[in-house]
This record gives structure tokens, C-alpha cells and sequence, in this order.
């Protein structure tokens, strides 16, 4: 992306009163959350944490879908179907992990990625940014056909391993304090494209539903984040 471009993508205003802009199309009988230009080239994927949809998240999408002419075309598929993590419950939430383990998800995620193909035939490529949850569930991902590239922020469990067969994929790593630079470097370093970013005066998960963006450190570091996804999408998707 051009110096000029990246200077045309608005600031993101992060407020923690929101009221999303998008729609919901049903796929596969599951809410999938839609906002931005339906003739873009290249569409983002959200995938957000263990806690589903929230005004955080939508707030993102809706960020990244607007700002340039070539803004892309934003989904986020509500892959729990309302079933978020029970948090307060130990033995409910180990259920639920075990059911929501990200591989049993990537059937549903290609059936979005087809029906984007179908309904949008402008589009020819895809990215895939996620939260937590999401950032492990992405990358994991990376090696889809459609997939071009991956964003991870907060990113939790991620391994040496996950880089392995998409060392050319580019990637952008967004971590926060918890995301330890001992813990990510395996992984860094096997990785020809990436991005590392690190915003250490922020804790795991304050950029999705664990943000509080009435907090101004959190709400500048939300917002920082997101543009720099919007960025790296631009010079990888364009």
C-alpha cells in the first residue's frame, strides 16, 4: 500500500456505545453478519473470541468495510450459533471447549467461504482476522485455498507448528502484554511474511469483548489495531 493510501484510511472513532451498520444473511441456518461494498475484490472474515458476537467486534468489521473506495466486503459468521463459552461455569466451559475446538468449525468457515464466492463473484481472494480464539482458529485456516492472508490480535495457544506449510502467507501478529515475545517467537521466526506488532500496555483480549473502550488507553489501542489490520489487508489483498 502507498504512503498516499494508508494517509486516505480514516482513524477509527472506537466508542463503547455502538449500534452495528450491517446485516445478517442466514447461511447454512446461522446468522452471518454483512457490511461493506457487495462489488469489492477481496472480503475479510472476522472470527471473533469465546464470546460471539459483541459490540466490539461489529464495531471492527464495520471500520474495516468503510474508509477507501476499495474497502472490501466484511463477514462475520456466528460460528457458536448463540452457544458462547458458559465462562463462570468450570465444567460447562470444559464441555463447551471440547465441542468448539476450532477444527470443527473449518467445515462451517468453508461453507461461508463458498457461499461468498457465489453470492459475490466480485470478489477473488479472502482474509481472515481473529480474536483469541479466532487468531488460532485463523491460522489454522491460512492453508485454505481462498485464504490469502491472516491477521491474529490477542491471538491465544499458538504454536511453532502453526506456521507450518504457510511460511509465504503473509501474516500480521497483534499481541497484547499476556502474548509473551517468548512464547511467539518460535513462530515469528519461521514466518517469511509476517508482521509482529506488540502494544504491551494492553492486556489479552482488550481489542474484542473484554474491551472496555470507555477506557482511553484501551479505545486508542483498539483503534491503533484496526488500522493497522485495515493497512495490512490493503498491501496484501490489493
Amino acid at each position: 500500500m502507498s504512503s498516499e493510501a494508508c494517509d486516505t484510511i480514516p482513524i477509527p472513532q472506537f466508542t463503547p456505545d455502538y449500534t452495528p451498520k450491517g446485516e445478517y444473511e442466514l447461511v447454512d441456518n446461522r446468522k452471518v453478519y454483512v457490511v461493506g461494498n457487495p462489488k469489492a475484490t477481496y472480503a475479510l472474515i472476522c472470527i471473533y473470541d469465546v464470546f460471539g458476537f459483541h459490540k466490539n467486534t461489529f464495531q471492527g468489521c464495520d471500520y474495516l468495510a468503510t474508509g477507501t473506495e476499495d474497502a472490501p466486503l466484511v463477514v462475520m459468521p456466528d460460528f457458536f450459533n448463540g452457544n458462547v463459552v458458559p465462562f463462570n461455569d468450570p465444567e460447562a466451559r470444559k464441555v463447551w471447549s471440547e465441542k468448539n475446538a476450532y477444527q470443527n468449525h473449518v467445515p462451517y468457515l468453508q461453507t461461508v467461504l463458498n457461499w461468498i464466492k457465489e453470492k459475490y463473484p466480485s470478489i477473488k481472494v479472502t482474509g481472515l482476522y481473529g480474536f483469541c480464539w479466532g487468531g488460532k482458529f485463523s491460522i489454522a485456516c491460512a492453508r485454505m485455498d481462498m485464504v490469502k492472508a491472516v491477521a491474529l490480535i490477542h491471538p491465544s495457544r499458538l504454536t511453532e507448528s502453526d506456521a507450518d506449510g504457510i511460511e509465504d502467507v503473509p501474516v500480521l501478529i497483534i499481541a497484547s502484554k499476556n502474548e509473551t515475545v517468548e512464547s511467539l517467537a518460535p513462530l515469528v521466526s519461521k514466518l517469511n511474511k509476517v508482521e509482529y506488532v506488540r502494544m504491551d500496555d494492553v492486556f489479552h483480549g482488550w481489542c474484542a469483548a473484554r474491551g472496555d473502550w470507555g477506557d482511553a488507553l484501551q479505545k486508542e489501542r483498539a483503534e491503533e489495531a484496526m488500522r493497522k489490520a485495515n493497512e495490512f489487508f490493503h498491501k496484501a489483498l490489493l
